[in-house]
């Protein structure tokens, strides 16, 4: 879900009320610390680590869905 809003961000497209279920689903995935969690590390080698453990938080999502909010509300 967070990919798809991202796109439309970067995309330059106005948000309006057709996203709000989607938007709705990316803030009730915020923490009580008002991050993001890892919520599946799918399975295969990584040549490198780019985020934190499943269930930890990730400085990733994070950022994305802070931008995406931002972008909606605005």
């Amino acid at each position: 879900m967070l990919r798809g809003l991202e796109y439309f961000r970067h995309a330059g497209v106005a948000s309006d009320e057709r996203l709000a279920q989607a938007i709705e689903l990316v803030e009730s995935e915020r923490d009580s610390d008002g991050r993001w969690l890892v919520d599946v590390q799918y399975p295969g080698t990584m040549p490198f680590e780019i985020d934190a453990d499943e269930g930890l938080p990730s400085k990733w999502n994070t950022l994305r869905a802070l931008r995406v909010l931002k972008w909606y509300s605005a």
